[in-house]
């Protein structure tokens, strides 16, 4: 059969197209098979704003999945297991924990978290686990000032802080959460400008790593996840003005716990390309710098580092590829580091 003109470039290019797809089924069905890599990204209506105040938070009662697995929160928006914990009322005291995604623990079971580890290691005791992804040290004092003076049965408060709490870059993508649950009520005429503004790249991307482990680990491999993490938030701990400020308002969370005689543990959460590169000298600067300033306003803290130092590859502590979100593995090593601190 004779092709009409450039009948043969279409064949070629269907062609190719079809081999294309085909190789990236395979790539998918393979990722999904041999690795336990998880999908990124949150539900829309996982989160409100003004939840304590100014701090955007989790919302209340709700059920959505974040990177991957199905969460859910109790009436004050903090994270629990499905059906959360009926005893908990009759308990008299409770542990306040303070995080961002670190400490929401996404990908990872509830009660396999700290914030759930915890809960098996004081029964007799309620856990708050008020993390919401996205959160630096204002959102922390907000909560602290909002949730502490309704809340007499707190005797302890625990903040894990995550190494990029000194900005709120990443309370970004909760914003377009917060404007997507916008978008879809005004009218449709806005909607369809406000559409037009988003990216095609960014939208295709958002797409993609909620659906696909096969893209997801084509830009891990190429972009080097780990390391291009680590970089990305080195440069904060070179803003000594930012710095001094993100710190200060733990040392104000500090007094005002002092003030009500209820002890504080700060605990450094590592990122994983510290624990692979341990000697390179840029790897001390976020601890000591921290830790320095802590230390001068006379906030005790803990730098759990040499604590996942457990003869298997730093990795196994993080999500696959992932530069600073805890595996189970990492989980239970920060609630061993949490104990030891409460119970000194």
């Amino acid at each position: 059969m004779k092709l009409r003109p450039g009948g043969a470039e279409i064949l070629l290019v269907l062609g190719s197209l079809l081999f294309l797809g085909l190789l990236a089924l395979i790539g998918e069905l393979a990722v999904r098979t041999f690795s336990d890599l998880n999908f990124l990204g949150n539900s829309r209506d996982l989160f409100v704003a003004e939840a304590y105040g100014p701090s955007k938070g989790n919302a209340p009662n709700a059920e959505g999945v974040s990177f991957g697995a199905v969460v859910y929160t109790d009436e004050h928006g903090f994270r629990v297991p499905k059906g959360g914990f009926p005893g908990d009322d009759g308990k008299t005291e409770a542990i306040l924990i303070l995080g961002d995604s670190v400490g929401f623990g996404p990908a990872v079971e509830e009660g396999e978290t700290f914030a759930g580890l915890l809960r098996a290691r004081f029964p007799t005791r309620r856990i708050y686990n008020s993390s919401v992804i996205g959160y630096a040290t204002d959102d922390y004092k907000n909560i602290v000032d909002s949730f502490l003076p309704l809340h007499e049965e707190v005797v302890a408060v625990v903040l894990v802080y995550c190494l990029n709490d000194v900005s709120t870059r990443s309370a970004q993508n909760i914003d377009r959460y917060l404007q997507a649950q916008k978008e879809e009520r005004i009218p449709e005429e806005e909607l369809t400008e406000s559409l037009r503004a988003i990216s095609l790249f960014r939208d295709a991307n958002d797409f993609l790593r909620e659906r696909s482990k096969f893209y997801l680990w084509l830009k891990h491999r190429v972009l080097r996840s780990q390391r291009r993490g680590w970089k990305a938030v080195l440069p904060l701990y070179a803003d000594d003005g930012l710095l001094a400020q993100s710190i200060g308002q733990i040392g104000e969370i500090a007094a005002g716990l002092k003030e009500r005689g209820i002890p504080f543990v700060v605990a450094l959460s590592p990122f994983e390309y510290q624990l692979r590169h341990p000697d390179e000298p840029e790897s001390e600067i976020p601890q000591r710098k921290v830790g320095a300033l802590l230390a001068a306003m006379d906030v005790d803290f803990i730098d759990p580092r040499p604590r996942f130092d457990g003869g298997v590859p730093p990795s196994t502590y993080f999500l696959p590829y992932d530069p600073m979100h805890l595996s189970r593995e990492g989980h239970r090593v920060m609630t061993d580091v949490i104990v030891g601190a409460l119970r000194d």
